[in-house]
C-alpha cells in the first residue's frame, strides 16, 4: 500500500472519531486534524477537489473555534 493511501485512511479515522465526539471544541480540533491529513493526501495524490474542499472546510472550523473561544472569554 502506498504511503499516500495511509494519509487518506488516517484522515478517515480522524473523521470517524470526530463523529463520535460530544464536546464541540474536541470535535472541531479532530476535524481540523482530519482536514490536514486530507490536504496532504490531496496534494500528494494530485486530487484537487479533495485539496480545495478540505482547505475551505478547515478554514470554517478554525473560524468557529476562534468564535467559541471569544464567546467563552467574554462570558467569564
Amino acid at each position: 500500500m502506498p504511503t499516500i493511501d495511509l494519509l487518506g485512511y488516517l484522515a478517515g479515522a480522524f473523521l470517524l472519531a470526530m463523529a463520535s465526539m460530544k464536546n464541540q471544541f474536541a470535535m472541531r480540533a479532530c476535524n481540523i486534524a482530519g482536514n490536514l491529513c486530507f490536504i496532504a493526501y490531496g496534494f500528494f495524490a494530485g486530487l484537487m477537489p479533495v485539496l480545495v474542499l478540505n482547505i475551505a472546510v478547515m478554514g470554517l472550523h478554525l473560524c468557529r473555534i476562534i468564535q467559541e473561544r471569544r464567546k467563552q472569554t467574554a462570558a467569564a
